[in-house]
């Protein structure tokens, strides 16, 4: 554990976590992963402050709640009520609002060497979502991997889908962007999104499209398709077909990593907005994508979709599991 900055009067650690050729630096501001190192690359997009994060306005390596991604209008009914939640992505609400995850300071509740454990509780109201919720996030970094759980409970009916926003780069951080990465996504389906990125229905077929990554391909190869000019790259949610979600790697580092999880879709975001002065160099477009497992975006407002609904007094978990070769 490491002194790492001061905001708003409170302190701010990083814990470095080890096994094997594997570490992390986990941060207590938002629960964010601040760098991951495998066999020396750093394959992990981060920040030098808390004020750097939070100006780049990335959500870069942060844990992302209540609720990941978009909700349409920022509105959705639970139980017979109508909730209005803050909105700060146009008019739909996004990653939490105003001040979601990525913006709390975590209370550490125990640490290891490789494993540490993070909490926060969200007061009834935050946000205007329902139910006092109380979330936890433990970070650990086994020989071959780095496995997240997410734990939480309310006391009412609420929405929950934690994710972590985490941006990628397998050639490391700092080696230039990511287009020339390589990526597989499993999954036959995406969903097509209107200007405000709200899915306009549940999937249509990759096959035959640029949105299709069932083979492995580099991040880019499509990035001047029209299809993707609106996002200048990829910012689109899939349809996983199993828990393996995911394949990443780069010719360059030697580094590959597989995205198991339990959630039903992931996000693609190949940070066409992105910018910032990072840990080792200034950041551009296309710095790092991002792999955040997610249920649908707007999933409570949508039809033949899972929602992510927690129950009152149910405890609910959810994993992202990264393995390494």
């Amino acid at each position: 554990m490491k002194l790492y900055d001061k905001i708003n009067g409170q302190e701010v650690y990083i814990y470095t976590l080890k096994s094997g050729n594997i570490e992390a630096d986990i941060c207590t501001a938002g629960a964010r992963l601040n760098a991951l190192r495998v066999n020396g690359t750093d394959i992990a997009i981060g920040f030098d402050s808390v004020k750097d994060y939070l100006e780049s306005n990335s959500y870069a390596g942060a844990t992302i709640g209540r609720v990941a991604n978009r909700i349409a209008g920022g509105r959705f009914n639970l139980g017979g009520k109508t909730y209005v939640l803050n909105q700060n992505n146009g008019e739909n609400h996004l990653h939490g609002g105003n001040e979601g995850f990525d913006k709390k300071i975590f209370e550490v509740m125990n640490s290891s060497e490789n494993s540490v454990t993070m909490r926060y509780v969200s007061p009834d109201g935050e946000e205007n979502y329902p139910g006092r919720l109380e979330f936890t996030v433990t970070f650990t970094v086994k020989p071959d991997g780095f496995y997240t759980e997410y734990s939480a409970v309310s006391d009412e009916d609420t929405l929950w889908c934690p994710t972590n926003h985490a941006y990628f780069n397998m050639n490391g951080d700092g080696a230039g962007d990511c287009r020339n990465n390589l990526l597989q996504i499993n999954a036959d389906g995406y969903t097509p999104v209107d200007g405000g990125l709200i899915p306009l229905c549940e999937s249509k077929p990759v096959k035959g499209t640029v949105f299709d990554f069932n083979t492995l391909k580099q991040i880019g190869v499509d990035f001047g398709c029209e299809e993707l000019k609106a996002t200048n790259g990829y910012d689109h949610n899939y349809v996983l077909k199993s828990n393996h979600a995911a394949h990443a790697e780069s010719a360059l580092s030697g580094v590959k990593m597989d995205v198991y999880t339990d959630m039903p879709c992931i996000q693609l975001y190949t940070g066409g907005g992105f910018s910032g002065k990072g840990k080792k160099c200034d950041y551009g477009i296309w710095s790092g994508f991002c792999l955040e497992p997610q249920y649908c975006p707007n999933a409570i407002n949508m039809d033949g979709v899972e929602k992510p609904i927690l129950k009152k007094g149910e405890t609910k978990k959810h994993y992202i599991n990264l393995i390494f070769s």
